[in-house]
């Protein structure tokens, strides 16, 4: 490999969803401390909307109400993370139920470039911020239309989440089918839930039998953790009838006991085989790979060449430091999660295809997934 190989470094990555109109509070937060290399991806909330019924008729009538989100994604040095974090919340005002969420997730990151320093609040004024300890992200990888529709209905039901929907194109085992690949579509929903960590098992299981992925072909759940994060609660919009809402009680109530433990909901599931039966997979890998247009088929089909079973592919933008929206750049977001006993074989080729390559904006983020499930014969 050449000397221009990228190396391994520890990092946290950043991941933060808002509002479409509060997009440009974030990107002028980025911009002012420094972060590079921010990607940002279109998506939307899915929430419940309560209206009272016609012509003065009791109750209430609940539908689904989409909103326009914009998803941020960075990685930033660990000691920078929770000032960094500080400074978005505060420029979002993400404390606000409805604004959106934020998580820090430790990663370890392959890139050729350095790293430039960032400049964050000072420590002390981190304290005007709680940030949650005890937390997870679902990621759920839906093959079948309409699933994740069905999916974020449940995690709404279940008082889980703002579900956050993204759409990705896949590609590995439907490429290996032949004529049947028919039967797959290659446009995936991504939907991502950002759930309490003791209670992230049981949701994942009660999402699966929903959405029925023991079939084959129908999609991929996994977890990985998250080291701090501040999480929207605002699951309803209608009208308010307290003088507070019942998410701005949940988020005193988080930040009086500085983490979410309190709301554990699904005990007795958690007693249960221990996921055998629905066949989860553990001490898994994340690997997402980040690169120009029209480079990830190459660095995918490397990843599949040492092990790795498929990928799922985003199409995001750069956010270049101090530009403006309509200057960014179009990059491409891999997904890949393969087992400990591949990962370093499915890393050192893709960075032995970055080399060749000869790019200096590719990287690779590797994190820990301590559950996932897919369909297995």
């Amino acid at each position: 490999m050449s000397d221009s190989a990228l190396e391994g470094h520890p990092v946290s990555r950043i991941v933060c969803h808002v509002d479409h109109h509060l997009s440009p509070r974030v990107t002028d937060c980025m911009s002012r401390i420094g972060v590079r290399r921010l990607l940002v991806e279109g998506g939307r909330a899915v929430r419940l909307s309560l209206r009272s019924r016609p012509f003065g008729l009791p109750g209430s009538v609940v539908r689904h109400h989409d909103s326009p989100v914009d998803l941020f994604r960075c990685t930033v040095p660990r000691e920078s993370a929770r000032s960094i974090v500080a400074d978005v919340v505060a420029a979002a005002e993400l404390n606000v139920p409805g604004h959106g969420s934020i998580l820090v997730q430790d990663a370890i990151e392959y890139r050729s470039a350095a790293r430039a320093a960032v400049e964050a609040s000072p420590a002390t004024d981190q304290d005007r911020v709680t940030l949650l300890p005890d937390l997870a992200l679902v990621t759920c990888i839906l093959s079948m239309p309409g699933t994740g529709e069905q999916l974020a209905r449940v995690a709404l039901e279940l008082g889980a989440c703002v579900p956050v929907v993204t759409f990705a194109s896949g590609t590995g085992m439907r490429d290996r089918l032949g004529l049947l690949r028919i039967t797959i579509p290659p446009e995936k929903e991504v939907v991502h839930l950002a759930v309490p960590a003791h209670d992230a098992n049981s949701i994942v299981r009660l999402l699966l039998e929903e959405v029925r992925l023991d079939r084959p072909g129908r999609g991929l759940v996994y977890r990985t953790p998250v080291r701090l994060g501040l999480v929207d609660t605002r699951l309803r919009i209608g009208k308010q009838q307290h003088a507070a809402s019942i998410e701005q009680i949940i988020a005193a109530l988080d930040e009086l006991k500085s983490g979410t433990s309190w709301r554990r909901r699904f005990p007795e599931i958690d007693r249960g085989t221990g996921g055998e039966d629905l066949r989860i997979l553990r001490d898994q890998r994340e690997i997402a790979i980040v690169c120009g247009e029209g480079r990830s088929g190459v660095l995918v089909e490397s990843a599949m060449r040492a092990g790795a079973g498929g990928a799922t592919t985003a199409r995001v933008r750069r956010m270049r430091n101090g530009d403006r929206e309509d200057s960014s750049a179009a990059r491409e977001l891999s997904t890949l999660v393969v087992s400990d006993s591949v990962c370093s074989s499915v890393i050192d080729a893709l960075l032995e295809a970055i080399g060749a390559g000869g790019e200096t904006n590719e990287r690779i983020e590797v994190l820990e997934s301590p559950a996932v499930f897919s369909y297995r014969p």
